[in-house]
């Protein structure tokens, strides 16, 4: 199946800001769909694999002061959004930069900008559910899906533990919003938590959230994620089955697998993580 192109579009922009931020690439964790979709490939489904952006964790331990993380972004030609961390190219396609809220220097909960002084106030916007990104990840190569592009980066990016805990905290979130804001709800998240399950073993799964339960915030995010998993994708008609399947354009079965899938993951824990 052809790459979409505005994918090939999303991983050229992900390539020019792991180049621009050379000096802080062991400190980036590759994160959202392109994470996604480097564990899964294409899949075995009828919609390809698609997304318009590139999605980058911040993980702040060691992070140095130098460059500065915003004037390099704009000299390499992205310029800030009107959110924090959304950096645009000049391709219009955007990278966005995100930070833990434990690692963010805020303790508001309403915050949105981290504060990674001395970098610009810009760079990153605080998002929950990344903690696990953090301590649960993989060192590859990561190239570009242009032919006429030959760059390669060693990036570190989350492991499908991780990804199906920041899915499903991202899935949460816009739920509690759905009423004032049903747009923010996106079948696509579902999917690609969907994409996840059949395309990973279950015992490696299982490994990934163990590891998440020896840090305390990613152990936190992890629960939740479970919790939401247990209580949202049980049943075929339960929410994330049928975001999913709508996303699928309705193929039969999605829901089932998913259902089953998620079953199979939390007997496997033996709710060791939801306790």
């Amino acid at each position: 199946m052809a790459l979409d192109p505005e994918y090939v579009a999303a991983r050229r922009v992900l390539m020019d800001a792991l180049d621009a931020l050379e000096g802080h690439r062991d400190n980036l964790v590759l994160v959202g769909a392109q994470a996604v979709y480097h564990h899964t490939g294409d899949a075995e489904l009828n919609v390809p694999v698609m997304t318009t952006d590139a999605d980058l964790a911040i993980d702040t331990a060691g992070l140095a002061d130098a460059p500065e993380i915003g004037e390099t972004l704009r000299a390499a030609g992205f310029t800030p959004g009107p959110n924090p961390g959304h950096w645009v190219a000049l391709s219009a396609v955007a990278v966005d930069i995100m930070v833990a809220p434990h690692q963010s220097g805020r303790t508001r909960p309403s915050a949105r900008a981290a504060h990674l002084v001395p970098h610009d106030e810009l760079t990153a916007r605080i998002a929950h559910g990344l903690e696990p990104a953090l301590v649960d990840d993989v060192a590859v190569r990561i190239g570009s899906l242009d032919p006429a592009d030959a760059r390669t980066f060693d990036l570190r990016v989350a492991g499908p533990a991780a990804l199906l805990t920041a899915k499903a905290i991202k899935i949460g979130e816009r739920l509690d919003q759905a009423a004032a804001r049903p747009d923010r709800l996106k079948q696509k998240d579902a999917l690609d938590a969907f994409r996840l399950l059949p395309a990973v073993e279950t015992a490696d799964l299982v490994r990934g959230f163990g590891a998440h339960v020896l840090e305390p915030h990613a152990a936190t995010a992890s629960r939740t994620a479970l919790a939401f998993y247990q209580a949202h994708a049980s049943t075929p008609t339960g929410l994330l089955p049928e975001l999913a399947t709508a996303a699928a354009l309705d193929d039969p079965s999605v829901a089932p697998a998913f259902t089953s899938l998620v079953t199979d993951l939390l007997e496997s824990m033996g709710g060791s993580v939801l306790v």
